[in-house]
């Protein structure tokens, strides 16, 4: 049997950008109207001429094809269902909002897939397409998760195709070991341990690719040559995929390169540069698969994006990013307290509100809202996302005030709750938890006072300057009720918290602060967790990391039930920026957690160093000198084969190691953030470990924590980076041809992404909290996991009517 070399051109449609605006002109999606006109009147110009190439397009449904193409471009919509009618084309699914779709939960998952599929609207891609659509998703932004291997096929999804590239735009290529030739270019089965369902993967490539290798006719032939040097010699397939809205597709009018470079002449040029090649196939994914069998099984742990460095960052570590996500957070929260209040006696007017909630935060998950836009959002687009934002919170809000019985006066009740919406694919049960609680009060009386429950027992308690200060364990779904009256507390069951001559401790957990105030030793259970100074703050400007050198206590204190260490200190930012920190490092009576309490307010620097051409799309402009901020890096004790664990908003605990050094040429990571978190994420060594978790009472992230690697003599080390954002070298790619690609994309900034994503903290002011968890061992404890989870998500409360307790107003 001779062997092909099968070609397809896959053109990823959404008009919906984070880089430019709402309009049908070059700085909106005019420009996507142009080049998709251009890429139909190609493809049909060609067929016509006898060469039958084909096209494949991805398409996200709710805002280009249900909104937009409809409205001011209908002839784009008529011409790609006449070529599906004449079998020419075929259709992939993207999702139907354009989403974040690992960071969806499992109701918001199923309603991007299969609304993507069909619709009461008529957009789906089978609505639309009919059998051209083929089940195979090409997800935005190369987003993947290993749970989706249960979910898409539940949804009649079978294959998945993700870059495996040499430049960072980037799927998988470096978190695997390295494919054979062969292996590069055909189905390959993705698979997850733990997990039954595996799906067909397609690996394809992007036109940084092509530039890597100078030509198709010169990439091609290489293929060739491989290929006929393997027994039997094995068909193999090249799919070359970009967004559709690439000036690529249209050409380059560079004379003096377009006899040499067919890459710059467009879809035309590069299908008449292999049109003669009689190896060559014109054709789509799905055909290919029909007679092509996956060759190999990989597993792939990270969760995968194909922003810089390979991972979230672009749409994870921007300033707004972490606010737009936390009003998101929170709308969620009060959907799952509003059903597990109202159990199956949701009013209809309340499950009303939870449904425009929900679909607003449908519409907010495009990716659009988040980046890949770099170093900072496009103003029109940063004002819709908080607009949606604060909308899907309001309406949640509204639901669970229908449905939430107050607490009598004088009383507090507090109740544990299912952390997510239960689906007919997905289950979130409740668990049993423990935590501290922090509660406001608005007229708290005057000591002392003891708090009790119904039951009548006394519970460890203080205040301070207003707020409650206690310890509580829940089973699950368990509803408590106290009330605070005079009386004298008792003392904690377990040791109190107590200030030493130099740090802070409980009986389980030990804080050692040197005398410039850096905490420098993190013990548990006779074991230290800390790698010499434990929190590091700094700020990378203009070439130079300026650092806290030292922190002033404000107040050490201990009540018994809690007990804490309050610092500031100030950094002076290029020798005339100010940068304000204060933080509270905090233990609780009998839990094994470290509580830290940070606020930043970052100086506003003059505006200069920028792009005047991306300042008109991002209609803003900004200060390029910012290049990293680190509010809080931790530096735990872990050294050798350090692995990240990390749940995910399915319910799942997956997990990937650090060292790609095993497999690649990345001994160090200078930045790493391939872990979606909600709840938390850890980092072990395999005998310990460090867990971290925010709360969404003050700041969440759908990726909050970057990470970066160094080799020590000890081994391989990582430092934490919560809501912080690092900067350095991309990755190195070892199936690059000439590199050229990966120059292309860096060097010259051929891809927008490739920049800090610092100066959007130019002005700003962050305020969070965490819960730091060293345990032993390798993934956390359950126990662990529950407790941080009840702290992501806070226990319900219900206050008296008429002392409301909203969320801070601040992140708001």
């Amino acid at each position: 049997m001779n062997a092909h070399i099968y070609l397809a051109f896959r053109f990823h449609g959404n008009f919906y950008h984070s880089y430019r605006g709402d309009t049908p002109d070059e700085l909106g999606f005019g420009k996507d109207i142009r080049i998709i006109r251009h890429i139909l009147h190609t493809l049909d110009d060609l067929n016509a001429r006898g060469i039958p190439v084909c096209g494949t397009w991805d398409f996200e449904n709710l805002f280009s094809l249900q909104e937009i193409i409809p409205t001011y471009c209908p002839d784009i919509l008529e011409n790609l269902q006449r070529r599906a009618r004449e079998g020419r084309d075929e259709f992939h699914l993207m999702s139907y909002n354009n989403g974040l779709i690992s960071a969806h939960d499992a109701r918001e998952f199923e309603a991007a897939i299969r609304r993507g599929i069909s619709n009461p609207q008529g957009s789906g891609l089978r609505d639309l397409f009919g059998p051209a659509f083929y089940p195979m998703v090409r997800p935005q932004e190369m987003m993947f998760t290993p749970m989706h291997l249960q979910l898409y096929p539940a949804c009649g999804i079978h294959a998945i195709s993700l870059y495996y590239s040499a430049l960072p735009f980037n799927g998988f290529s470096n978190f695997i070991p390295t494919l054979s030739l062969t292996e590069r270019y055909n189905p390959l089965t993705l698979a997850y341990p733990g997990l039954e369902q595996t799906m067909t993967l397609v690996p394809c490539y992007n036109t940084g690719d092509l530039a890597d290798h100078l030509t198709l006719r010169r990439w091609v032939k290489q293929l060739r040559r491989h290929q006929m040097q393997q027994r039997p010699p094995r068909d193999l397939l090249l799919l070359i995929d970009m967004d559709a809205d690439d000036e690529f597709w249209v050409g380059f009018h560079l004379p003096l390169l377009k006899g040499l470079f067919s890459t710059t002449g467009g879809l035309r040029g590069l299908v008449e540069n292999v049109a003669d090649l009689e190896y060559i196939r014109f054709s789509t994914p799905g055909r290919y698969l029909a007679s092509h069998p996956p060759l190999k099984t990989v597993t792939i742990g990270q969760d995968t994006a194909d922003g810089s460095f390979d991972g979230m960052a672009s749409w994870a570590e921007k300033w707004s990013n972490h606010q737009i996500w936390t009003l998101l957070e929170r709308a969620r929260l009060r959907e799952w307290q509003t059903r597990h209040i109202a159990a199956h006696e949701l009013p209809m007017e309340a499950e009303h509100l939870l449904d425009e909630s929900f679909e607003t935060r449908l519409r907010l998950l495009s990716t659009t809202h988040f980046g890949m836009s770099a170093p900072v959002m496009n103003r029109t687009r940063e004002k819709i996302a908080f607009d949606l934002a604060q909308q899907a919170l309001e309406k949640a809000e509204q639901a669970f005030q229908q449905v939430s019985r107050p607490a009598p006066p004088g009383r507090l009740r507090l109740f544990d709750f299912p952390r997510g919406t239960s689906t007919e694919l997905i289950q979130y049960p409740a668990h049993p938890s423990a935590g501290l609680i922090r509660l406001h009060l608005e007229n708290p009386p005057a000591p002392p006072f003891a708090l009790y429950d119904l039951a009548g027992r006394s519970i460890p308690c203080a205040t301070w300057q207003g707020e409650l200060f206690f310890v509580e364990r829940f089973a699950a779904v368990e509803t408590h009720e106290y009330l605070l009256q005079p009386g004298q507390t008792p003392q904690p069951p377990t040791q109190p918290v107590s200030l030493t001559d130099d740090g802070l401790q409980n009986e389980l957990l030990q804080v050692k602060f040197n005398p410039q105030g850096h905490p420098v030793s993190l013990r548990l259970d006779e074991q230290e967790y800390a790698a010499g100074p434990f929190l590091n703050s700094a700020v990378t400007y203009a070439g130079r990391t300026w650092q806290v050198q030292t922190w002033h206590t404000l107040e050490a204190r201990t009540l018994g039930v809690v007990g804490w260490i309050r610092q500031q200190a100030q950094l002076l930012l290029a020798q005339a920026y100010p940068i304000h920190y204060e933080r509270e490092i905090l233990l609780a009576a009998g839990l094994p957690y470290l509580y830290l309490t940070l606020r930043v307010e970052y100086p506003t620097t003059p505006h200069i160093g920028y792009s005047q051409s991306k300042a008109r799309r991002l209609g803003r402009t900004w200060d390029n000198r910012w290049q990293e901020v680190r509010p809080c890096e931790i530096h735990p004790a872990l050294t050798g084969d350090l692995r990240v664990w990390k749940h995910n908003p399915y319910g799942q605990v997956s997990t990937y190691r650090l060292d790609y050094s095993q497999f690649s040429s990345n001994r160090e990571l200078d930045s790493v953030n391939n872990h979606v978190t909600h709840g938390w994420v850890a980092v072990s060594d395999g005998t310990r470990g460090l867990l971290a978790a925010p709360t969404t009472e003050l700041l969440t992230g759908l990726a909050f924590c970057p990470l970066r690697t160094r080799q020590t003599p000890q081994g391989l080390r990582a430092t934490l980076n919560p809501f912080g954002s690092y900067w350095g070298r991309q990755y190195r790619y070892d199936t690059a041809d000439t590199g050229l690609g990966r120059f292309l994309a860096i060097a010259l900034s051929a891809s927008d992404h490739i920049n800090p994503y610092a100066p959007s903290y130019n002005g700003q002011i962050q305020h969070f909290r965490l819960l730091l968890a060293p345990y032993a061992g390798d993934a956390p404890p359950e126990q662990i996991q529950f407790d941080a989870q009840a702290f992501c998500y806070p226990y319900g409360l219900q206050r008296p009517a008429d002392t409301p307790y909203p969320f801070p107003q601040e992140t708001q």
